[in-house]
């Protein structure tokens, strides 16, 4: 049986505190070593849940862009002149993007660096229509920033409860566990995107 990742970083950490951080005589060394045994013992508790992260977030941004495109799509069947050119252009890349990695495939199948690539590409596809927002019809707009509140709120709650155990956000206690935002009776929150 070969022993898990959470053994080898609890390994690293006590080395760190229990033989390397004594013999240091340095003050600003020691605060190192402390910082990197911290971290390691962070790693150890979330390395286990990165790759159920990132596919909970690809799952979120395949929502909220297909909410996008169906919002501009019907825009573009009221309006005589149609969608935008630009906001087409951004379109278009979320409609090529979907065809490598479609809402409706089995992600959770593909390779963590596959999906972390996806989900970079995602982000950047509703920045994109983000700084658009000028050129957007007022309704559009206003239909848009609708999505995106509640979106980027659940984002800020899972980043503060990802970051939770590193120590820095005064209000740490108050955020949940990172396990809790993820999983539900045992199994990860994947919403169905094709409702």
């Amino acid at each position: 049986m070969s022993p898990e990742i959470e053994q080898f970083l609890s390994g690293m950490k006590k080395t760190i505190e229990e033989v390397v951080m004594p013999n240091l005589t340095d003050r600003f060394a020691q605060e190192q070593a402390g910082i990197v045994a911290a971290t390691l013992g962070f790693l150890g508790t979330i390395q286990d849940k990165v790759f159920h992260y990132e596919l909970f977030e690809n799952q979120e941004y395949k929502r909220i862009l297909q909410d996008v495109l169906t919002i501009l799509d019907a825009d573009a069947a009221n309006a005589e002149a149609g969608t935008n050119e630009t906001l087409g252009v951004v379109v278009e890349k979320v409609n090529k993007h979907f065809q490598h990695d479609n809402p409706a495939d089995q992600t959770a199948f593909r390779p963590y660096l596959f999906i972390r690539g996806s989900n970079e590409n995602m982000k950047e596809f509703l920045c994109e229509f983000i700084q658009l927002q000028p050129e957007m019809p007022v309704q559009v707009r206003q239909d848009f920033e609708a999505l995106l509140k509640p979106f980027f709120k659940s984002i800020e709650i899972r980043e503060r409860s990802w970051v939770k155990g590193l120590g820095f956000d005064p209000a740490a206690e108050q955020q949940a566990d990172i396990a809790d935002l993820l999983y539900e009776n045992e199994y990860l929150r994947v919403a169905n995107i094709n409702n």
